[in-house]
């Protein structure tokens, strides 16, 4: 299906393509223990695959991984590092992404780029306190899942 038509010249046209949507494929639970004294920081990774855009920049297809506590924002901030090891499959490719961050409520994204085929991947996160030092009190925590790029 065509988006739209731009003329390029005299009995010319180029089609702009459909804005493909990601396929959501499930949602992890990757919990940590809180490095504030509270409760469970409880982080849910929505998985997508079938990025044709991904938000890193680079050519797609790519899987996204958006990981976000869903609580209200805390008083004092967390610190995070997050690292997503991959292996494909089909093709026995591997890679390792990793993104920091900070805020007053953990949310992040990774992207990775597998190529075509099944992909397992582990999810580390490193979460600490901000509190006169970027990384107090760290906490560990992993998950693991599934996709096909």
């Amino acid at each position: 299906m065509v988006a739209a038509l731009i003329g390029v010249g005299p009995g010319a046209a180029n089609a702009i393509p459909d804005y493909t949507e990601p396929n959501y494929v499930t949602t992890l639970a990757c919990d940590s223990v809180n490095p504030w004294p509270a409760g469970t920081v409880k982080v849910r990774v929505d998985v997508f695959n079938n990025i044709r855009f991904p938000a890193d920049g680079l050519p797609g297809p790519a899987i996204a991984l958006i990981g976000t506590d869903r609580a209200k924002p805390v008083a004092l901030e967390y610190t995070y590092d997050v690292t997503v090891s991959w292996r494909n499959l089909r093709t026995g490719r591997t890679g390792t992404t990793f993104v920091p961050g900070r805020g007053f409520t953990v949310k992040w994204q990774v992207d990775i780029h597998p190529g075509s085929g099944p992909v397992a991947f582990t999810i580390k996160q490193k979460l600490g306190a901000m509190a006169f030092n970027p990384m107090v009190n760290p906490q560990y925590s992993s998950c693991s899942g599934r996709a096909t790029a």
